[in-house]
């Protein structure tokens, strides 16, 4: 744990429910976008404080792309204590909302500028190894992967490739035919751009897409969801990791909805909030 000085501003990612609230003691704390808030008393992370994270996808483990769940940058000031990747103010100002494409660009800044870890041009390759590891690229059929429990891997631009192994591991994707991979438990996968492909292995991990064309594909026992004009496809396994049942469908077809959450059970989706 660290601290730094009451009069820096630091810029962080932070994470919300539907109805951009947190609720860290049960009690939901309601945010506006555009206004400042003060904590009066102690800054604990974990404890007591404003919460965010300054790379932009390790948001994704404590807000992850189930219920709803919304993003946006911030600016934190004030006392400033580091957590691990979390960082907890006295005071916050909520700048802007973004979604998943922002997170992935906002990732790539951050690695560029932070790391060195970061890849920029067409065909760009960047990857990375060991626990809480990031990688990041920017530009047409530009690949990143990490490998390392809690490793998060982002890349954007058209015909870009996102890979990531490890329990709680991300990867985010942007782009037209942008692909995302995730492997091992509580994993999280999600691409936006038409054509773009999501897959997950490992129980609970999630796999999502945003886009015409587009395949979300859990090959775990999670969910999956995808918009109009794209597809799912859900396993569902016995507790010996032997499948049980498959089924696929296009999003509007066999009662699937859109930018809805199903697993498989008893051999029939069954819609979830995870």
């Amino acid at each position: 744990m660290n601290k730094k000085k009451d009069s820096e501003v630091i810029v962080a990612y932070k994470g919300f429910d539907k109805n951009l609230a947190c609720s860290p003691d049960g009690k939901p704390f309601q945010y506006t976008v555009g206004k400042t808030y003060t904590h009066k008393g102690v800054v604990i992370p974990c404890n007591s404080g404003f919460h965010a994270c300054e790379f932009p996808l390790a948001i994704l483990s404590f807000y992850p792309l189930t219920n709803g769940n919304r993003y946006g940058v911030v600016e934190q000031s004030g006392e400033i204590v580091r957590d691990g990747e979390k960082t907890a103010s006295g005071k916050i100002t909520v700048k802007a909302e973004i979604g998943i494409p922002g997170l992935v660009k906002a990732s790539i800044e951050w690695v560029k500028r932070l790391s060195g870890e970061a890849t920029s041009g067409n065909s760009a390759h960047s990857a990375t190894s060991g626990n809480s590891a990031h990688s990041a690229t920017s530009g047409n059929s530009a690949h990143s992967a990490t490998s390392g429990n809690s490793a998060h891997s982002a890349t954007s631009g058209y015909s870009a490739h996102s890979a990531t192994s490890g329990d709680y591991a991300h990867s985010a994707t942007s782009g037209y035919s942008a692909h995302s991979a995730t492997s091992g438990d509580y994993a999280h996968s999600a691409t936006s751009g038409d054509y773009a492909n999501s897959a997950t292995s490992g129980y609970y991990a999630k796999s999502s897409v945003k886009g015409s064309n587009a395949v979300a594909a859990n090959a775990g026992n999670g969910a999956a969801k995808a918009s109009i004009g794209g597809a799912i496809f859900i396993i569902e396994r016995d507790i010996n990791y032997k499948i049980l049942a498959v089924f696929a469908s296009l999003v509007g077809d066999n009662g699937i909805k859109a930018d809805t959450w199903y697993v498989l059970k008893g051999g029939k989706p069954v819609e979830v909030s995870p």
